[in-house]
């Protein structure tokens, strides 16, 4: 067995055995659904609500977690289904360069 100097992580080396068990033992392996973890019941069930309204309005939210906060904050279609709220003057210029772009030409 090899003998190695106390880890203070300031060490200089590669292939420091010790260091790397210690990373392997941080690394945390979760499933397809982790996000949803950090969740509560009664936000599940909100969010699902607020995806159901907007589907009905014929709109696709990117994720049904989080559609909540989508649905209360975003003003477009584009905000909706990107998952993103923009600020007022982002937004503005946003819409005024689609509108040059559906224009005929």
């Amino acid at each position: 067995m090899t003998e190695y100097e106390q880890h203070t992580g300031q060490h200089v080396g590669v292939g420091c055995d010790p260091c790397f068990v210690i990373n392997l033992k941080s690394v945390q392996i979760q499933g397809i659904d982790a996000g949803q973890h950090r969740y509560t019941e009664r936000e599940r069930t909100r969010s699902m609500e607020a995806y159901k309204r907007l589907r009905r309005q014929g709109l696709q939210p990117r994720n049904v977690f989080g559609s909540a906060e989508i649905e209360s904050q975003a003003s477009s279609k584009f905000e909706v289904e990107h998952s993103v709220i923009m600020k007022p003057g982002i937004r503005k210029e946003m819409e005024s360069r689609m509108a040059e772009a559906q224009a005929p030409l």
